[in-house]
């Protein structure tokens, strides 16, 4: 019966063949047939290989996770911003969540992340990567400081909205028109889209003293061979007929009583907390980013036997 030999044994004629000796010099010290060390060597080099592609794959699967894992948190990062000191949350067109919707402020409750997300909201679709991100650095601060980011956007977006609905009360009680699309809408009305929009930047830009055009009051101008009010050069914020330059005294009226509204202050207040929160969020990030990887461990880290 012939002789075994044992991989490792196997593994060393190779390394002696690879050195320079001959199957025939291998064969002599090691008391058996050139054809079987032949085929030792062929079996120890296709074992090799075979490691050589194991580990490879091995790396390359670590490299792809690790890259997923860090994409997530540079994704997490890119949005974590505050939205424009101008932003108005709520569409003034018929559509999703707007000024035209009965009840904003609890829909906005479970909603903070339409504009300027975060991390995935419970009630999307369940994020893989997201949630080994978050097996990886368990017991990590990211997450708590990140949930203060997230709890303080909520509350500068309810904020947000109030002061857009009372924005919207108060130009339709001061001028005694409501504010409409425009479609299939007879005379007289205010156009949501133009109007709203317009004076609720306005009366933030103001507060938060910046970036108001110049005059921008004197731009609104009364066209009664149209009957609009219009807010130059051709912008139409009201269909009025006969009612032009009551309506333009009336907006500017109504402007006038915005500045006044107690919702401003706290629009102000929650924004430098967002903001605030926003700084100390972007920072834990990017702390976790510079290491280049991510540390800990997750099931798929499991798997790969790491």
């Amino acid at each position: 019966m012939p002789k075994k030999f044992s991989i490792a044994a196997k593994k060393e004629w190779l390394e002696r063949y690879e050195s320079g000796k001959s199957e025939v010099s291998i064969a002599k010290e090691s008391k058996c047939d050139a054809r079987t060390v032949k085929k030792g060597i062929e079996e120890a080099r296709r074992e090799r290989d075979a490691q050589i592609a194991r580990t490879e794959l091995f790396k390359n699967a670590l490299l792809n996770h690790q890259e997923r894992l860090l994409d997530k948190l540079k994704e997490i990062l890119a949005n974590l911003k505050v939205p424009p000191k101008d932003w108005a949350p709520l569409s003034w067109y018929r559509n999703g969540e707007s000024i035209f919707s009965e009840d904003n402020r609890s829909m906005a409750r479970g909603q903070s992340h339409e504009v300027y997300p975060t991390v995935t909201d419970a009630g999307d679709q369940f994020d893989m990567v997201e949630d080994m991100l978050k097996q990886h650095l368990r017991n990590d601060k990211l997450w708590k400081i990140l949930a203060r980011h997230e709890k303080a956007y909520a509350s500068h977006r309810l904020e947000r909205i109030a002061l857009q609905r009372k924005v919207v009360a108060l130009l339709q009680k001061e001028t005694g028109y409501k504010l409409e699309e425009g479609n299939d809408v007879r005379p007289p009305f205010l156009y949501s889209y133009t109007t709203g929009d317009l004076f609720f930047k306005m009366t933030l830009r103001y507060t938060f003293g910046y970036n108001a055009p110049d005059d921008w009051q004197g731009k609104i101008v009364v066209d009664t061979s149209g009957g609009h009010v219009r807010y130059h050069p051709g912008t139409i914020l009201a269909e009025v007929p006969g009612k032009e330059k009551e309506c333009r005294q009336k907006l500017l009226d109504a402007f006038g009583k915005m500045q006044d509204l107690p919702e401003l202050a706290t629009v102000v207040n929650t924004f430098r907390e967002l903001e605030a929160a926003t700084l100390r969020a972007r920072q834990a990030m990017e702390e976790v980013l510079v290491l280049g990887l991510v540390p800990g461990q997750c099931k798929v880290c499991r798997r790969l036997g790491m």
